[in-house]
């Protein structure tokens, strides 16, 4: 990462004057999440600008930022965090995690004085700051769902389990050994294919300091404290007004990417999908 890079992604997350250590790790976790949306919008549009998937530059994840409030999944925000602790003085490696097969999904291993940490803020979780993995297990509950993480079976791996009503809902083993970023082209590029969750629904959460905001298709939830509200969008009108104000990204091309995703699905994401037959 060349010094103007790092400068303009430093100014993004809002930190003028990175500070050393725990402190410091905490801070850039917690800005990165909060300014840097999870959201497969960016994927669609290079889909439907490109006619076919690849991996994401740095300069172009700093546009989406700068420019239409947007960020990514975590084949580009783990990564270019990993790339960004590494160049302020951190020690971070980047990990792969499983979950519907070895590999899909990538995190954060970071040592600092003799202690690692995991950090993750390319799951769309609220994972706000480092956790220190000798002091497990780790807990956190928003609205109606509870995130653990704790260590796994397997020697040296660690793994996240979203529940919600005592069900797990889902979650990751995340294992060394650690990877360059290009270990995971081929899941970039196996993302982008007809009937994956990103080419098949819309999809962005959106942290702040003291809530969260998660939109699936037309079905927004927020999510604050122990409480989680939900509505149902049922236009276009409604579904820019939520993205702009609800999730705080006004400049999200929304509407260029619902137009891709119902290209790709043959549906309107108006309409319910059970009555629809969509995946």
């Amino acid at each position: 990462m060349v010094a103007g890079e790092l400068q303009r992604y430093l100014r993004l997350l809002g930190i003028r004057t990175p500070i050393a250590g725990p402190v410091g790790l905490d801070e850039i976790v917690h800005r990165h999440l909060c300014c840097v949306p999870f959201e497969n919008v960016s994927k669609l549009l290079l889909l439907g600008r490109e006619g076919a998937g690849r991996v994401t530059t740095l300069p172009e994840f700093l546009d989406g930022i700068e420019h239409h409030d947007l960020g990514g999944t975590c084949h580009t925000s783990n990564p270019f965090l990993a790339s960004l602790l590494n160049a302020l003085g951190y020690q971070a490696d980047l990990l792969g995690a499983d979950m519907s097969k070895p590999n899909v999904h990538t995190s954060i291993r970071v040592r600092l004085s003799g202690v690692e940490y995991h950090v993750d803020v390319g799951y769309g979780a609220p994972f706000r700051r480092a956790i220190r993995l000798d002091r497990l297990p780790w807990e956190f509950e928003q609205g109606r769902y509870r995130l653990v993480f704790d260590r796994a079976s397997v020697p040296a791996a660690y793994q996240a389990s979203v529940y919600s009503g005592g069900q797990c809902l889902h979650g990751y083993i995340v294992h060394p050994p650690a990877r360059e970023a290009g270990f995971f082209d081929n899941e970039v590029i196996e993302s982008y294919r007809p009937g994956m969750t990103f080419t098949s629904m819309l999809r962005i959460i959106r942290f702040f300091d003291d809530h969260a905001a998660d939109l699936e298709d037309t079905r927004l939830s927020i999510h604050r404290g122990g409480e989680t509200t939900t509505k149902l969008l049922g236009n276009m009108t409604e579904l820019r007004a939520a993205v702009a104000n609800d999730l705080a990204m006004p400049r999200c091309p929304i509407e260029e990417a619902v137009a891709v995703l119902e290209q790709l699905t043959g549906r309107s994401v108006f309409e319910e999908k059970g009555t629809a037959g969509a995946v």
